[in-house]
């Protein structure tokens, strides 16, 4: 049971060392409505893909269906998101942000990249804790149906949709903390894992993740 009796903020002060937090999922799971509330509550910055020069390119990109193409450009952002989370951690604050390289290389699986780079861990940013957020197949695919009619969703959304098992297999590699969300509200979930931040102990770890490239045709 989600609890409601977390203080309104929970800061990255004092003894506590700041910490960096992701939030992962599928498609319509919830993570860009949880995210800046979770960063209310920890006190922390919340940080996103920067700028209009990688809108720009994002936009292009998905135009095309190039799909090696649009790969390394989200692993080159996330570069630079894992740079930019590592100068804010040394100044003293925590960050939160949402769809970090395990989504990158989780839903390009699904696209149809033969061979998925290995992450860098020695010059990414490792999370302290990265949180998969699990939402019922019927409310995500209500979702997925209510952005389809805004036209929010396009070519790439709708392939990954057909091979979402390739997706989830690229997942399962990946040492991530499940938050089964129910029928909980974006908050109820944001508190619950920020009582599992406060919880936490302020060392990081290496994901539990493949090092080496993963090609299309091992996976399931």
């Amino acid at each position: 049971m989600l609890t409601h009796h977390l203080p309104h903020r929970i800061t990255s002060t004092g003894a506590r060392p700041p910490r960096f937090v992701v939030l992962d999922g599928l498609r319509a799971s919830g993570k860009t409505t949880v995210a800046p509330i979770l960063a209310e509550l920890l006190g922390a910055e919340l940080i996103a893909p920067e700028g209009p020069g990688f809108e720009l390119l994002r936009r292009h990109t998905d135009t095309t269906t190039n799909v090696n193409a649009r790969l390394h450009l989200w692993m080159s952002e996330n570069y630079a998101r894992s740079a930019r989370a590592r100068r804010i951690l040394e100044s003293g604050r925590s960050v939160v942000t949402e769809s970090y390289f395990h989504r990158t290389l989780a839903t390009h699986a699904a696209t149809g990249a033969t061979h998925l780079p290995p992450v860098d861990w020695h010059t990414a940013l490792i999370p302290h804790a990265t949180y998969f957020l699990k939402v019922n197949a019927a409310t995500r695919l209500a979702r997925m149906a209510a952005r389809a009619r805004a036209d929010r969703t396009g070519y790439w959304s709708r392939l990954e949709e057909a091979n979402l098992h390739l997706t989830e297999a690229v997942y399962q590699g990946y040492d991530l903390t499940l938050i089964d969300i129910g029928t909980a509200s974006a908050r109820e979930v944001a508190l619950r894992i920020a009582g599992l931040e406060a919880a936490a102990a302020g060392t990081s770890r290496l994901p539990a993740a493949r090092h080496t490239p993963i090609h299309r045709e091992e996976l399931p």
